[in-house]
């Protein structure tokens, strides 16, 4: 089969795409990834198992996105540049990632007698309400106005192919958006046991660190992911672990300034931001850590029916993990003794001492986490979006 993915984003990086792709293509298909860019990136490029075809997107073009409902000549970007490839290509599945462009793909799909796979990296409704650029003076404007719950209702019941990360939020898309249940999947973002092992490892980046007691973040930075309270915790750290270092790998997305944050608290010098790295070496800098953190608001319905991939990542390199009362990860790391949840700096200040303080505790965390991990991982994870995909999309 011929498969276009859609990803409304710059490409790479996107990890989950990449892996989807990857693993699509090792069966046998024929991937294609759409994208955007703004960089000076080639419009067509090979990668080792999938294509990637780039359109050039203006300011005015991707500011627009904002108000995706309201404003229609958004969609008819898209629409006109999916078109194109859709032709050329002979492509059979449209493969949607992430809510927006779901009715984009839905028209063309009807249009051209294609098959509709949407693939939900969150429960994109009760996101986006939370986030930065929704809550200004004009975002609220425009949340008001855009029925993200309608829209998210009325094109995942027509899809072929609805995927979920995690079993709450697949009740959630049946019982509440009615997505009928023979056509929803999970497939938790886990990853690639091929990067993700103690094995994988640089020795340079951890040598960067051996003089540093380090609790390390991967992923986006902003008002939703909770670095205020690792930042807010490290004064109280400090008294105890003269050496402490935050490190952040990942982009600072708009709402949040770390470094003013930082700065007020007296802990810049603390801080430290590398700024988005390849996924190849995430492992090393996870390792280089000695806790590895995600402690986002528990405000959200979303957050509280997710694991994220970054979870699955530390515990793959044996890092014990502190994550906030968000439901599912705490259970997940409770249950399993990966490390501990708390719902305050103090708490997390706590629990970064007590792991520093109780070195047979740390090792028996760690050994935990190195255990669970075997069971996930992306190659073992991923079977049933094949299996969908050849029984039930192939026909």
């Amino acid at each position: 089969m011929n498969i276009l993915m859609v990803l409304e984003k710059e490409f790479p990086p996107d990890e989950r795409v990449e892996k989807e792709a990857y693993s699509l293509a090792l069966a046998g298909n024929k991937v294609i990834i759409a994208c955007y860019t703004f960089m000076d990136k080639p419009l067509t490029e090979d990668f080792d198992y999938f294509k990637v075809i780039r359109k050039p997107v203006s300011r005015l073009i991707y500011k627009s996105s904002i108000a995706i409902l309201l404003i229609p000549f958004y969609f008819r970007f898209w629409e006109k540049y999916l078109d194109r490839i859709i032709k050329d290509e002979k492509i059979d599945i449209l493969h949607v990632h992430d809510l927006p462009l779901s009715k984009t793909g839905y028209k063309l799909c009807k249009k051209y007698g294609l098959k509709l796979v949407c693939d939900q990296h969150e429960y994109y409704s009760n996101w986006i309400i939370y986030t930065a650029h929704y809550n200004t003076l004009v975002g609220k404007i425009i949340k008001h106005l855009s029925n993200w719950k309608k829209y998210e209702k009325k094109y995942l019941k027509r899809a072929d192919l609805v995927i979920t990360i995690e079993e709450p939020l697949r009740l959630a898309y049946i019982e509440k958006v009615k997505v009928n249940p023979d056509k929803i999947i999970i497939v938790p973002n886990t990853p690639l046991k091929r990067i993700f092992n103690t094995d994988n490892i640089k020795k340079e980046i951890q040598e960067n660190y051996k003089n540093d007691y380090v609790l390390f973040y991967a992923g986006g930075i902003d008002i939703l992911r909770g670095i205020d309270m690792v930042i807010d915790a490290l004064p109280l750290i400090k008294e105890k672990i003269p050496n402490i270092k935050f490190v952040l790998a990942g982009k600072i997305q708009k709402g949040f300034n770390l470094s003013d944050y930082a700065k007020k608290r007296n802990v810049d010098e603390l801080v430290s931001l590398i700024g988005w790295i390849d996924t190849d070496d995430l492992p090393s800098y996870m390792l280089a850590g000695k806790v590895c953190v995600f402690t986002p608001p528990v405000n959200r319905d979303e957050i509280n029916k997710t694991i994220v991939t970054k979870i699955y990542q530390y515990a793959s390199v044996g890092r014990p993990i502190l994550v906030s009362r968000a439901q599912l990860m705490k259970e997940f790391v409770e249950n399993n003794e990966l490390g501990f949840s708390v719902s305050n700096c103090r708490e997390f200040a706590d629990k970064v001492i007590y792991l520093h303080n109780n070195p047979l505790v740390y090792d028996k965390i760690s050994n935990n986490c190195l255990r669970i991990s075997k069971k996930y991982h992306w190659e073992l994870t991923s079977n049933q979006l094949i299996k969908f995909y050849k029984t039930k999309l192939g026909k």
